[in-house]
């Protein structure tokens, strides 16, 4: 007949192993709830980015002068670097960003902006206030994004 002791020995042994999968279950359920807060947080981004390149336009086409802004924008999103780029072909214009270094990989999000602009630039989380020029070259519009610089 076993113990007492090797019951309740059992026993302990039990509940420290369900504690460690409801532990491990309820990090797992953190980290999704993170990755995904952090996703939407870079969306928001994008999306605030594309509606002030969007207003820069609309106001350079309609008074022909150039315009420029700056987002103070987070350093980090969460503990992650971010970056955010506009690109343009013939068809297309768009804001595009994701997580990490912005010349490796593809993107994670993309914003669309009015088509018949030319834009081009880099800027990548954390190191200063971006900025958005948009200028009027003949019947052509030019958006650019960079970093502010004084001046």
């Amino acid at each position: 007949m076993p113990s007492q002791a090797t019951n309740y020995f059992y026993t302990l042994l039990a509940m420290g192993f369900v504690a460690l999968m409801l532990t491990n279950a309820f990090e797992i359920r953190a980290t999704g709830l993170r990755a995904v807060s952090e996703r939407q947080e870079l969306r928001r981004i994008l999306e605030a980015v594309a509606s002030e390149a969007s207003e820069l336009v609309a106001l350079t086409e309609a008074t022909g002068a150039s315009a420029r802004i700056g987002l103070r924008l987070p350093t980090n999103i969460g503990d992650k670097s971010y970056w955010v780029r506009l690109r343009s072909d013939a068809s297309a214009a768009w804001v595009e960003g994701g997580f990490g270094e912005p010349w490796v990989g593809e993107p994670d999000f993309r914003v669309d902006l009015p088509s018949d602009v030319s834009a081009s630039g880099t800027y990548k989380g954390g190191y200063g206030t971006l900025a958005l020029n948009c200028t009027a070259q003949g019947s052509d519009t030019v958006l650019a994004l960079g970093r502010w610089e004084a001046g």
